[in-house]
This record gives C-alpha cells, structure tokens and sequence, in this order.
C-alpha cells in the first residue's frame, strides 16, 4: 500500500485551509441559490466559489447534476455534489468530502448528525495514515430559493456515519450512491445507498475490491467509462488490478493503482484524471478458476450449474455483487455467476 504524505492542499484562494474549516463548521446554515436551478448554481451556493473561480479542473456535469473536484498534492481531495429529483417535485442536494494525508494525527471532528469523521491508521504521531470523510444533504425550497439543511441525513437503515467511517461516492449516472466503509486500512467494504425517490435506503453488502489481472498487450485506463485515456502501457510486467465495480462494460479501479507482478517492479499511482476515478475496459481483464470452480446461473449456491472454471479458463468481470462475480467465460462466451473465492488473479501461477 502506497504512503500518502502529509495533507497540506490548498484548494485556491477560496478553499484553503481555514475556508474548508469554515464550509464544515457551517452547517446548520441556509444558502441562498442565485441564477436558475442546477448543479453550477448549487455548487455555487455551498462553497460561495463561481465555476470559472475553482483551481485545477473540476468536472461540472450539468446534464446529470454531478459536480466533482478532486487535486493531488502532498496528499489527495475531493468534493463531490450531486442532485436528486424527488417525488414530491422538491431537489435533494448532497455533498460529499474526503481528504488524505499521512503523517501527524488529526484530531477527529464532530456535528449534530454525524456528517465529519476520521479513520487513523498507526500508532506514532508521524506515521499515521489519515481519512477525513464527510457528508451533508440539503432541500432546495422553490419559494425562498435557499439550501436548507436537513436535521437527519435521508439514509434510512443507515448506521450511524460517527459509529463507523464512511465515504458517499456520488453517482454520476444513475441514482444509487457507494459507501465506502473503512473498517481497515487494506480491506475496505463496499455498500449501497438506493434511492426510492425521496430518500435512500441503506443495504449493507459485501462487495469488497475484486482482484483480475491484465490479458491484453496494451494497458489502457480512461477517467470514465468510454472517457479520455490518461495512462497507458505495454503490459509486460502482468499487471493486476482491483476493481470496485463494472458499468456497461467497464470497470472501476480500487485505489488509483496498477500492480505490476515481480520484485523488481515499482506500483502505478494512477494521475491526470479529474474526477479522481480511473477506468478499464472489462474486455482487457481476467481471472482463472481456482480448483474446480462452478459457474452458477444465478448468484446462489443452490442454483443450476452451468460450467466448471477450471484453472485454463479465462473469465471477464461483467457485475460485482454482494460476494459474487458475475463473469464471461472468454472462449463460449457463456455468462454466469461466481464466488469470490472461487477466483484466481495470479497470472503467473495457479491458486491453491
């Protein structure tokens, strides 16, 4: 796992140090909206910051309601806002945060409803990795065109964020968020947050980062699916990679990094994408049966066996679901349901 420096950031003028404390000890505050209904102008409101104004390059997707910012440094940061449409007609507008840095230890913050926490890993002052995650949600009122803050976050099953340590990962597409939660530094777990027009409706799963490993000759990483490539290489260290998630035929990867197989070899921090996300076709990727493997034609033990995933087959990643993979198997093109467990991303030698 790569050592992340100490966060000293500045996110221009408007977000420094002492502003970004500001935005959070704000809470409770209503923001005026100027200009029309939509993203530029709920982000405007919140961090008081016109588009044209915000350093780096932030991605304001006015079709789908995303806004996202995210800068790398002496350590990482990123902001994301989006915006839901509800049933009864009014707009729900979340905001996400998440700040890295590895060094001294910060001193964890607090709020009515839990929206700021810190995750610390080690145990001396100047080596402790820190996660500061947070989180707010408001309604936009149509009649005094103003953000008003909610007094409890519309996750309903939700544990509380302040007994755990969460990060919203906004959807850009779609209606569903990701919860990050960090119950250890190596192994973080993944949820989701679905929406059900008014609110959202919190399902805790098991859907964990997936190892595959690299199968074509060329690596190709995009900042969204079908997006820009940012980073390319000839595979030749046999490069794997964890992914968190497969959308329309691409697959979201686990901590900005490729892992390249071999001592002498060096892990890829992934860089120049505005959004803070990087992307791999699922074509480009595999995994082998381990043992005797068995191909579900649901996500079920108890359903009908398709196939036997031995160690020589090939499969794609096609859908991460709650400790099953769904899976194409590279040479009948036959499509079924996985255990985990039942992968093997090593490509150089099988798995026991």
């Amino acid at each position: 796992m790569k050592k992340i420096l100490l966060f000293s950031l500045l996110l221009a003028l408007h977000i420094s140090a002492l502003g970004q404390t500001r935005l959070w000890n704000s809470y409770g505050k209503s923001f005026n909206v100027k200009g029309g209904v939509g993203i530029e102008q709920f982000v405007t409101a919140i961090f008081q910051t016109k588009p044209n104004e915000w350093s780096g390059d932030p991605v304001f997707d006015k079709p789908h309601g995303y806004f996202c910012f995210h800068e790398e440094g002496d350590g990482s940061v990123t902001y994301n806002v989006s915006y839901w449409n509800r049933s009864d007609k009014k707009r729900l507008v979340i905001l996400s945060y998440r700040a890295t840095s590895f060094g001294k230890k910060v001193n964890p913050q607090s709020s009515a409803w839990g929206y700021y926490s810190t995750f610390q890993y080690g145990e001396a002052d100047t080596d402790t990795y820190n996660t500061e995650t947070g989180f707010r949600a408001y309604l936009y009122d149509e009649v005094k065109k103003q953000l008003v803050p909610m007094a409890t976050p519309p996750f309903n099953g939700m544990p509380n964020p302040m007994d755990s340590h969460y990060f919203l990962q906004l959807p850009r597409e779609g209606k569903d968020i990701t919860v990050c939660e960090t119950v250890d530094l190596y192994d973080p777990v993944y949820h989701t947050l679905t929406w059900n027009g008014m609110s959202f409706d919190f399902k805790k799963e098991d859907n964990s980062p997936e190892e595959f490993f690299v199968t074509s000759h060329k690596v190709e990483i995009c900042n969204a699916p079908g997006g820009k490539v940012v980073f390319s290489t000839i595979n030749d260290k046999n490069y794997t990679l964890d992914i968190l998630k497969v959308e329309n035929g691409w697959c979201l990867i686990h901590d900005n990094m490729i892992i390249p197989n071999g001592d002498d070899s060096e892990i890829i921090n992934l860089k120049g994408s505005s959004t803070g996300h990087y992307w791999i076709n699922a074509s480009a990727l595999g995994a082998n049966g381990r043992g005797n493997a068995k191909l579900h034609a649901t996500p079920s033990k108890n359903s009908k066996v398709l196939m036997t995933i031995t160690e020589d087959v090939v499969v794609e990643p096609i859908e991460l679901h709650d400790g099953w993979i769904k899976v194409r198997e590279t040479t009948t093109r036959k499509e079924g349901w996985m255990q985990r467990e039942d992968l093997c991303s090593n490509p150089l030698t099988t798995c026991p």
